[in-house]
């Protein structure tokens, strides 16, 4: 029995620097969703490394976020 995944919703997060407190690296996240299921991801870190650009802060990771569902075929 094959499993079909399709993809239904995909988001990108952004994870900036918050400095340190009581000695522990602090992230805040900036999610973005609503994005194409089909976008590259070279295309998805680029528009990452833009949109990082427009924050105060550091811009420490870029996380692609995808929600499949698995059917039976």
């Amino acid at each position: 029995m094959a499993i079909i995944t399709v993809k239904e919703k995909t988001s990108l997060k952004l994870e900036l620097d918050g400095g340190i407190v009581d000695g522990k690296q602090k992230i805040q996240s900036k999610s973005y969703n609503n994005v194409k299921t089909t976008a590259a991801d070279e295309d998805l870190h680029s528009a990452a490394i833009s949109l990082g650009g427009l924050y105060d802060k550091e811009l420490l990771n870029v996380k692609k976020v995808e929600e499949t569902s698995l059917t039976n075929e």
